[in-house]
């Protein structure tokens, strides 16, 4: 494996002076960038001066890691155990088991390489040094854990450095739609499933499978994030977008935020004793009704914005009092107290026209005395599920089966009872299809196609569309809810 006929001792042994060849066998090109990566490794390590901030070693070494074939990757783990052992400077020794943490977090060891590194950090769990064993441990739980992942995308975040320096966690806020939040601490390696359960399980929610973790933007786009997509590695993406647009835009210019949102991606139905999961059910109905994502009429607007009024503030005062937490604007937004309860459409008429909406809701709350938190939440979830259209993910789509005679454009609605196929201008519902009458359905990069009928006659129907991998796992999961597993 070593390149040299130099004894293994030494090969594998601290020294105070830089390499003149690569430690493994490597091709020229690489040779050559063996011999610079030493160079930041013993830079940040202290063995040598440099003028660079330590980090800004770490930095190069992954700039020039991230993409570079295995061997090199393997080379600068050799480079790092060369000079953690048998090193006379305990700071020095440290801040080498910090660069392995680091490595470790970005790229695995070659198949090869993965037993020997595995047993070298084995024998320094009885080091001297208080603190080589803790870093020791730490390593060898994460040595299966990246070559299971394999290599992130992104350099991390000078946070998650100095978290992974430390062995420690980082901490990531989670907004929820209600514009409350929860810190939550994760590590580099965590995937957008395990932070999903981790949510879950911090919110005392039961079942974590209808939840999911978005994507949300300052421009309003969203995106569910990939059950394996390592959470730290997007928001060392998001960094590297902002600094990339405050290049281009200046310095004090207005650029795009990323944030990460929780919220109800399948709308299956949730026990009721889950008192966490109705709540988010409830957060994300209310959400949508507000925000006008299901066409209803007046009357079900007033009647869940009493439902909605009761949850919030609980019973009425009573025949005479006064209530006015509907009146006027709140303070932090500025906004009608109002637009919290009824989608914007109905605020066109003026102040008279919202102090009659005012009227209507509370009668209507005034009748809800008694219910408590929690059945005005059932009670509201139990009245728009009653519609259609309740729990729809919404894609646009072109269909491409001329015979079926659809628009050019379509909205491909998905939820729980099945697909619905809606005209984007009239909303007119031009098909509908419950998961009974699905047959199968695949994707592609750029199309969608379902297959619908039994077992005498069947229709296959073709859509364009960039949302294929998504429309695709969404209706996965409500057919294995509804039919049970798919089976080849």
């Amino acid at each position: 494996m070593f390149n040299s006929k130099t004894s293994v001792e030494k090969i594998t042994s601290w020294k105070n002076e830089l390499i003149k060849t690569s430690l493994l066998k490597l091709p020229p090109d690489l040779a050559s960038e063996a011999l610079q990566t030493f160079r930041n490794v013993t830079g940040y390590m202290g063995d040598r001066g440099s003028s660079k901030e330590p980090l800004g070693h770490v930095t190069k070494i992954l700039s020039s890691l991230m993409l570079a074939p295995e061997q090199l990757r393997d080379e600068v783990y050799c480079q790092i155990c060369k000079q953690v052992n048998n090193n006379p400077d305990n700071i020095s020794t440290v801040r080498g088991w910090q660069l392995m943490v680091i490595m470790l977090s970005s790229f695995p060891p070659s198949n090869s390489l993965k037993l020997p590194l595995t047993e070298f950090c084995s024998k320094k769990l009885e080091d001297d040094n208080e603190y080589i064993p803790k870093y020791a441990e730490f390593a060898i739980r994460r040595i299966p854990r990246i070559y299971e992942l394999g290599p992130r995308r992104e350099i991390p975040t000078q946070v998650e450095l100095e978290a992974l320096k430390r062995c420690a966690k980082v901490t990531v806020r989670v907004n929820f739609l209600d514009k409350k939040y929860i810190m939550v601490q994760t590590d580099s390696w965590a995937t957008a499933k395990e932070f999903n359960n981790l949510v879950a399980s911090k919110l005392g929610i039961d079942d974590p499978t209808p939840y999911a973790i978005f994507e949300v933007s300052s421009d309003d786009e969203e995106r569910v994030l990939d059950p394996e997509e390592r959470l730290l590695d997007l928001v060392s993406y998001w960094q590297r977008l902002a600094v990339e647009e405050r290049k281009g835009k200046g310095k004090g210019a207005k650029i795009q935020e990323f944030q990460f949102v929780y919220k109800v991606r399948l709308f299956f139905d949730v026990q009721d004793t889950d008192h966490a999961g109705i709540e988010m059910m409830y957060l994300q109905a209310s959400t949508d009704v507000v925000d006008a994502r299901y066409p209803c009429t007046e009357q079900d607007s007033l009647t869940l914005a009493a439902l909605q009024v009761q949850e919030k503030y609980g019973d009425h005062p009573g025949p005479g009092k006064e209530f006015t937490e509907l009146e006027g604007n709140d303070e932090k937004t500025g906004r009608p107290k109002l637009q919290d309860f009824l989608a914007q459409k109905y605020f066109v008429d003026g102040e008279d026209r919202n102090q009659e909406l005012i009227q209507q809701i509370l009668k209507l709350y005034a009748k809800l005395t008694g219910y408590s938190t929690q059945e005005a939440r059932l009670s509201y979830l139990d009245y728009v599920k009653s519609w259609k259209i309740y729990g729809s993910a919404y894609f646009f789509a072109e269909p491409q089966n001329s015979s079926l005679r659809f628009p050019s454009a379509i909205v491909l609605a998905i939820n729980s009872k099945g697909i619905l196929i809606v005209d984007p201008d009239s909303k007119e519902f031009l098909a509908e299809y419950t998961f009974k009458d699905v047959v199968t359905w695949g994707h592609s990069s750029n199309s969608f196609v379902v297959v619908t009928g039994g077992m005498m006659r069947q229709t296959k129907i073709y859509f364009k569309t960039d949302q294929g991998k998504e429309i695709n796992s969404i209706v996965k999961a409500y057919v294995e809810r509804v039919m049970g597993p798919k089976t080849e």
